[in-house]
């Protein structure tokens, strides 16, 4: 199976500062002039047949001649969004095949542009891209690697027949499309969407005698142990792509350029670290050497080394009577070292972000304290992690929750109105019945017992295909309850997972807290912004904290060592 840049989907909206005007002039390289803002869109510069290859509107069938003129189009289009907040567009972007000519990319993309205007009954317009010359990070592509990209750009709105106050019916854009108004109801028509893709980028490869392997299932669903590569956005691939370097062009770069390289030179420092620890632990362990000469001796040829030894059994024994012999070796002070564990932590890690403003204490007693800190700063860093990351996932849920349920709303308005214009044109069938009885006779005779008038038919047809619309948004609002009910549950899920973490970094704060060394609020210094927040539930503003008076150090160590302990364990003696 090969692999292949793949389909995606963007909602374009006026919260973000979207416009459709722009954006259909940007994919088709117009120039619009739009009503709403008073600006022109000029994309004129992107030549057709240069950057823009192709570009078409189409329509469903028997819609207006302005359904398929694109300046008409979206005019109508931004007209019929009044929410400031409103989705205006969804644009469809698919890559095509390497080896397909203009004509066959447009053919293609043309193909998939009349597949969603039939799926969703509105217009869709297509423009076909020629790729740029060089990749994201400004690196010339092979001739064999510039191919071609799609915008299947179309309106949140279907094109259908609304009847007016005038009981005349007209053609525009009608009920929203709520199933792609919430991602989690959008997933089922976007995978056929991908899905069609895949069939014509195979289809259309088949028949050049190019390799068919497209697919257009994710990685893990296909089974490949492949990570997706980091993205950079339009903005930053933008500057790239004109020579400018960016920090996330660089950390892209290191990822996928020169990961080898990288790996030799931090090898060749860890292993510098080890030969020197070594040396230090062998220092350590030979009484009265210091680890400056044993590093020494350890640099020195074995050779060398055995020619200025004088050996054991040519040195005079010296007297039990001489002062050397009587004198007592001095005790050297302990040697205060961390735990290997907590001796090199990851980089940019909240341990040692605390330890490069906080060195190690001198005095045995606190030192050990400090030892018991740390632990519970690297327990607190766990936790931390995951509330970030919870923390992020719960702003996305409630603006999901809020935007389900505005989506419910819009789609129970839009069903009252649907069930009101069923109604009334129900009651026009009836009444047009009752009001042509010798119509309604005649065609039964003429065209048998289904004969019916070719107004009834009309009426008819009309009715019917307001039901459908009933029908579908029932199922619509149906689909968004259990969303919303989901949502519900996943939201009560979250609150609880982040409280356990809290009371987590609590407990862990308030131990440290009771250590009364000023660490805590050193702690909070050194956490970042989107740790900060979680850490200052217990401990009092930084600039607000004195300084600590002295305590007994023995019994701080005392007390982290009981908060140390497993909860079950954690009962003074």
């Amino acid at each position: 199976m090969g692999l292949h840049a793949r389909p995606h989907l963007d909602t374009h909206n006026r919260k973000a500062g979207h416009s459709a005007i722009a954006g259909v002039a940007y994919r088709l390289g117009l120039r619009l002039y739009d009503k709403r803002t008073g600006e022109w869109h000029d994309y004129r510069r992107r030549a057709l047949g240069e950057e823009v290859v192709r570009a078409l509107t189409v329509a469903p069938a028997g819609a207006p001649s302005w359904a398929s003129d694109p300046a008409e189009l979206w005019a109508r289009v931004e007209a019929a969004e009044k929410r400031r907040d409103a989705q205006v567009a969804r644009d469809y972007r698919i890559p095509i095949p390497f080896g397909l000519t203009d004509q066959q990319a447009g053919d293609m993309a043309g193909e998939m542009a009349r597949f969603i205007c039939e799926e969703l009954h509105t217009s869709v317009s297509m423009g076909l891209h020629r790729d740029a010359e060089v990749d994201a990070l400004g690196q010339v592509k092979p001739n064999d690697k510039q191919g071609f990209h799609a915008h299947l750009y179309f309106p949140t709105r279907r094109l259908e027949e609304i009847e007016g106050e005038d009981g005349r019916s007209d053609w525009g854009l009608g009920a929203k499309l709520v199933m792609l108004s919430n991602k989690n109801s959008s997933g089922e028509f976007v995978e056929r969407l991908n899905e069609k893709w895949a069939e014509l980028a195979n289809q259309y490869t088949a028949s050049l005698g190019l390799t068919a392997d497209f697919d257009h299932r994710s990685y893990e669903r296909m089974g490949l142990p492949i990570v997706p590569q980091p993205t950079l956005g339009a903005a930053v691939t933008a500057m790239e792509r004109k020579g400018f370097f960016t920090r996330r062009g660089d950390a892209l770069r290191g990822d996928i350029m020169v990961p080898a390289k990288v790996y030799e030179v931090a090898q060749a420092i860890v292993l510098d670290v080890q030969k020197k620890r070594a040396q230090e632990d062998r220092a350590r362990a030979r009484p009265g050497s210091s680890a400056a000469s044993v590093m020494q001796t350890d640099l020195e040829p074995i050779g060398d080394r055995g020619q200025s030894t004088t050996p054991d059994e040519a040195r005079p024994c010296p007297s039990e009577n001489t002062p050397s012999a009587m004198a007592i070796a001095p005790v050297a002070a302990p040697i205060l070292v961390l735990p290997r564990d907590l001796s090199r932590p990851v980089p940019e890690s909240l341990v040692a972000r605390f330890l490069d403003v906080v060195p190690a204490p001198t005095e045995a007693e606190r030192f050990t304290v400090f030892v018991q800190v740390l632990r519970l700063i690297r327990k607190i860093e766990g936790a931390l992690v995951q509330l970030v990351e919870l923390g992020r996932r719960l702003r996305e849920h409630r603006e999901d929750r809020r935007s389900g349920g505005l989506a419910k709303f819009q789609t129970d308005q839009q069903l009252d109105e649907m069930r009101a214009r069923r109604a009334t044109a129900r009651k026009r069938l009836d009444t047009w019945s009752e009001q042509h009885p010798w119509k309604m006779r005649a065609a039964t005779l003429t065209a048998g017992k289904d004969g019916r008038p070719e107004q009834w038919v009309k009426l008819k047809k009309d009715a019917d295909l307001l039901d459908r619309h009933v029908q579908d948004l029932k199922q619509a609002g149906k689909m968004q309850r259990a969303d919303l009910a989901r949502l519900d549950h996943e939201g009560k899920a979250l609150d609880e997972q982040i409280s356990e973490h809290q009371r987590s970094v609590d407990a862990a704060m308030s131990e440290i807290q009771a250590a009364d060394f000023g660490w805590a609020k050193m702690l909070v210094a050194t956490t970042a912004p989107e740790e900060r927040q979680w850490v200052e539930v217990v401990t009092p503003p930084v600039s607000s904290v004195i300084e600590a008076p002295a305590v007994d150090v023995m019994q701080a160590a005392e007390r982290m060592e009981i908060a140390m302990r497993p909860p079950a364990r954690r009962m003074r003696p």
